[in-house]
């Protein structure tokens, strides 16, 4: 699957959960099966807010056997 494609999920996943994202996602940590996308939260972009947690949101995308599966990352 290329990257464009594993974004193209991962933005799909985040709309239809309703969780504002900034588009493009950022290729994060790779394993063996899965890839992390990463998409700043839409906060961080305003100079008027000084902290945001979390400051991004993380999808794991899992592409094994032509199966996907998405995985939102909660992050402390």
């Amino acid at each position: 699957m290329s990257k464009i494609n594993v974004k193209k999920l991962a933005e799909e996943f985040l709309a239809s959960q309703d969780i504002g994202f900034v588009p493009p996602g950022i290729i994060g940590r790779k394993e063996e099966r899965k890839i992390e996308v990463m998409f700043p939260a839409p906060e961080t972009l305003d100079p008027k807010v000084a902290v945001v947690e979390p400051p991004d949101f993380r999808v794991w995308v899992n592409a094994e056997s032509g199966v996907v599966e998405l995985e939102l990352v909660h992050q402390m």
